[in-house]
């Protein structure tokens, strides 16, 4: 083995290219195996470990096994022989040495071929949109090359389909759903005679939104449960002014939440967020709502014209008496009762004023109605716009 080693290193120059023509281009292939993929969504930067497969002919490492003794294949140090300077040419950290390969054990065969594996971590910026968070997607690219070489110089190739997932480990937070490969020359006008050749990887990943499903989704339909509950109460309930109170303030504390939750270097407002801002809005209305249909039913005033018109068309229909009317109401409408034909010495000054109660309470529960069925038609085309249609 010293012996091999000394033939093939006597005279060996790592940065000298392994040819005995400088005309003759030096051919590599290229296959990416990934291991573990991280990806941190605050800073749109993906971190991919993995395997990086090289392989080249040197036509300085070749000999005869029968010179020595049947030896066919040796392991040698990176740093020993000259390997292609692979470059990432889109780092997403530039404090970090990108270029070249790192030292690992690379395998000589006596034919010249050379493999080496060795293990590389890579940092790349991505395409990031957060439109559609937590079901977000996002695309991030590692383009490879050669620093200092022209495709004339060395050419990259991809070993098959460029890549091998086999003993890949799926990231809890990010599943990856596409890997393509794919080599494409460049040309610049500072070289036009040259040609440079690019090795990029693509990368599909998709957020596995469960935890943040649970966290903001299913608070997101209760409180939209909530602010429906709200306008279907009765406006001079109490329950419905502290309902509403409640939901107005549960709004705020989401939206807080999730401002802290949500990556702030997206080019497009995520969508989640504008559902709890329009659904505050519906929240504040129906609060707004609560507080003058309260005061409203507390009215002695004479009705508007406008007023009783809409009061008297509504109370025609048999769906608005059964919208409209309480049971007692109902009941005094069929039986006679609110007519008081009987009773001529009544007090005739107090039957206006509860007819005029009446005639507000009639009109608050009318405009109770025609806001619930308002923002329910609201909510829905609210989730219509803003949920993902895939």
């Amino acid at each position: 083995m010293m012996k091999l080693k000394r033939h093939l290193f006597c005279d060996y120059d790592t940065t000298v290219r392994p040819t005995t023509n400088h005309q003759v281009v030096t051919n590599v292939t290229v296959k990416l195996v990934p291991k573990l993929l991280e990806f941190d969504d605050w800073t749109s930067t993906m971190t991919l470990h993995s395997w990086m497969s090289l392989n080249w002919k040197d036509e300085h490492l070749n000999w005869n096994p029968s010179d020595f003794d049947g030896i066919s294949t040796v392991h040698v140090n990176s740093d020993e022989i000259w390997v292609p300077d692979l470059s990432v040419y889109n780092s997403g950290d530039m404090s970090l040495e990108q270029n070249g390969v790192p030292s690992t054990k690379c395998l000589v065969i006596n034919t010249g071929s050379v493999i080496c594996i060795p293990a590389l971590s890579y940092v790349t910026k991505c395409i990031t949109d957060f439109t559609f968070w937590p079901y977000d997607k996002h695309e991030c690219r590692i383009r490879f090359g050669s620093w200092s070489h022209t495709g004339e110089e060395i050419n990259f190739h991809l070993d098959k389909k460029g890549y091998e997932m086999e003993g890949y480990a799926n990231n809890t937070e990010w599943n990856l759903k596409i890997l393509n490969a794919e080599k494409i020359v460049k040309k610049f006008e500072c070289c036009p005679n040259d040609t440079f050749p690019i090795i990029v990887y693509t990368f599909s990943i998709e957020r596995e939104p469960g935890l943040v499903h649970v966290t903001f989704v299913t608070p997101a339909i209760a409180i939209v449960l909530l602010t429906l509950t709200v306008l279907w109460l009765d406006s001079g309930s109490t329950e419905r002014m502290a309902i509403a109170s409640m939901n107005f303030i549960c709004h705020l504390l989401c939206i807080f939440d999730l401002h802290w939750q949500l990556p702030h270097n997206g080019e497009n407002v995520p969508h989640i967020l504008l559902f709890y801002r329009d659904s505050l809005a519906l929240a504040a209305f129906a609060l707004i709502l609560t507080a003058l249909l309260r005061k409203l039913q507390n009215m002695s005033m004479e009705t508007p014209t406008w007023v009783s018109s809409t009061i008297s068309f509504v109370l025609n229909n048999r769906a608005g008496r059964f919208l409209i009317l309480t049971d007692d109401e109902s009941k005094a409408s069929t039986t006679g009762i609110l007519a008081n034909e009987t009773d001529e010495n009544s007090d005739l000054s107090k039957a206006n004023d509860r007819k005029k109660e009446s005639s507000w309470r009639h009109f608050a529960a009318i405009v109770e109605w025609l806001s619930f069925i308002a923002v329910t038609i609201t909510y829905v085309i609210i989730f219509i716009i803003l949920v993902p249609s895939d």
